[in-house]
Order: structure tokens, then sequence, then C-alpha cells
């Protein structure tokens, strides 16, 4: 049985699940932000034996340790309502503290079988620094980087625009609403105005500006590899050129596209440097017809591209559960 570890608001699950239940693969699908509401846990560990299950409250579905032949891990999230109304908040807070933490011990537990997506992995995947030395290393092109709060190493981009991007951080709290970080391009006389002062404030991800032809979304599921072009230079600058991410509401397209085999085979290859089975690769290609790895997304969505650009990246999905059910069969 395929266990999915995901939340209740998560949608990318949906059609892999409607292919499995099309060909009666059994799955479970844990929500873990709704661990204390929505289900009954037990984890039990003795001299005798280790067992646990997962029993969902609504309907008559449940997991055992015995049935589990395949995890794939979407978006877990942290608890998010406790089983009783507690009025002390830091009560409660401690309460969902230790669901976390549950949820985090029981993941880290199951050693045993294949996973698409891993939580230990992942985190040390998604690091951004370790992602330029292994595209470099196995022959990726990518843009002069720097991560630096040190004022005089922005020499490296005399004369020249510069990405400004977040290391980790996605948005920020603001009156009226959040607001999120996408890359900004400045050129080297604008760090300079920065001065020193605010820029050591700050450990800074700055990466040489690349004038792009187009951009590409590379989404691999183990052997297979999916590819859409992204017509960001199309859109004015702040409504998609810089970062595409802008164009979701001016027009941006992404199409069904084939990229050149020796691209495919380093996306695969930079997997298996990292353990992994799945990724969104991000790249530029240049006005010299030239590859440029930006990064990968370890556990990306791909949802919108299955839609727009016809990708069967469900069916992919859904077939390697297919196999790891029926091999342990």
């Amino acid at each position: 049985m395929l266990l999915i570890i995901t939340n209740e608001a998560d949608i990318h699950p949906n059609p892999v699940i409607d292919i499995l239940n099309s060909q009666d693969l059994p799955f479970f699908r844990f929500n873990t932000d709704k661990i204390l509401t929505d289900y009954d846990v037990l984890y039990e560990i003795s001299n005798e034996k280790t067992f646990f299950e997962i029993k969902y409250k609504n309907y008559d579905k449940s997991i055992t340790s015995e049935q589990i032949t395949c995890v794939w891990e979407r978006r877990p999230m942290e608890p998010l309502a406790t089983y009783d109304h507690y009025d002390d908040e830091k009560v409660k807070k401690v309460i969902l503290e230790e669901a976390d933490g549950f949820i985090k011990f029981f993941r880290y537990s199951l050693s045993n079988v294949f996973w698409l997506g891993h939580p230990i992995i992942e985190r040390q995947a998604g690091s951004k620094i370790l992602q330029k030395i292994i595209a470099k290393s196995i022959g990726f092109k990518i843009p002069n980087t720097i991560f630096s709060n040190q004022f005089s190493s922005i020499k490296t981009f005399e004369n020249k625009n510069v990405a400004i991007k977040p290391i980790s951080s996605f948005d920020i709290e603001a009156t009226g609403g959040n607001i999120v970080f996408y890359t900004r391009k400045k050129h080297y006389a604008d760090l300079i105005n920065i001065g020193e002062h605010s820029f050591r404030n700050n450990i800074n991800f700055l990466e040489e500006y690349i004038e792009k032809d187009y951009e590409l979304r590379v989404t691999v599921i183990k052997d297979k590899c999916f590819s859409a072009k992204i017509e960001s230079q199309k859109l004015d600058t702040e409504k998609g050129a810089i970062d595409w991410r802008q164009g979701y509401d001016n027009g941006i397209t992404f199409t069904k596209t084939e990229i050149p085999k020796e691209i495919e085979l380093k996306c695969l290859l930079f997997l298996q440097h990292l353990n992994l089975n799945f990724g969104c690769f991000d790249f530029i290609v240049d006005r010299n017809g030239n590859y440029i790895f930006l990064e990968c997304n370890t556990n990306g969505q791909w949802m919108w591209l299955e839609e727009e650009a016809k990708l069967p990246i469900s069916a992919a999905i859904a077939q390697i559960f297919e196999y790891e059910i029926k091999k342990k069969r």
C-alpha cells in the first residue's frame, strides 16, 4: 500500500489518486495538519514487536506497518488544530508541537521502503550552495554566484547586472498582506549605492544576471523528464520577465518542449548525486542557446504544467507506485 504524506489542502495527489483508484491500487492519504482531529494513531514498540496503525476516523480506512510498500512525501504540514478546544494558548502550542514531533519521528522511521521525496534527504538536497556545487561538477553551466555579507565581494559583478534572490525565505508579513520575495534585477552601480552597512546586515544571495531567450521547467520523475518552455521574456519587467512566477496573473504561457538529451542525462545524474527520485529543475536558455542551471526544487509543484503544457506527470508518478505495489505483491 502507498502511504501519501501531505496536507488537506494539497490538490496535487488528487489526479494520482484517481489513477490508483481506477487500477484498484491501495493507498492511504495522511493529512498531517489533521492528525489530532481526523486520525487515530498507534505506534507500539516492545521487545517482542514493532507495530503501528493509522486510522482515518471519517472513513473505514487504515494503514499498518505491514501494509506499507512505498511512501510519497508531498507537502506535510505541522498540525493546525487539537482534538479538544483549549483556552490556554500555551497548552495548545505544546500539544501541537508534540504532535508535530511525532510526525517527524514517524516519517524518519520508515527507512525500509521506496520513497518519492524524503524528509531527511530533501533537507540536505534543498541547499542552494550544494546544488550549485553538484551542478558545476556534472557539467551544467551556472551563473557566477556569491553568498556574502562582505561588501567588497560585489566587485565580482563590476559593470554587470545582478539577480538578487532569497536564500530560504519566501515572503514577509506586512500591512495589507504578505510581500513575496521575487528575484530582483539590479546593476552593479545600484549595489554600490546600497552601502556597506546595509550589505553587512544580511547574508546576500547574488547571481550574475543572464539575459534570457526563454526559461525552462524540467520535472524529473525517476528516469523520465517532462519539459515545459516558459515564455517569460514576452512579459514586462515587473510582470514575469525577471521572475516568471510574477507572470501567473499576466498571461505567461507554458508549452511542452524537447530539450537536448545531454541536459536530460545531467538532470538524472544530478538527482542520483542527491539520492532523489524527483526534482523540478529551473533553467535559463540564454540568447546563444546555452542551458544555464538555476536550481532544483526537490518537492516542487507540477499541476499547472500538467494542465497547461499537457505533460502526463501524474500518470508517471502513479506508474512508479503501481510498480512498487505490485512488486511487493
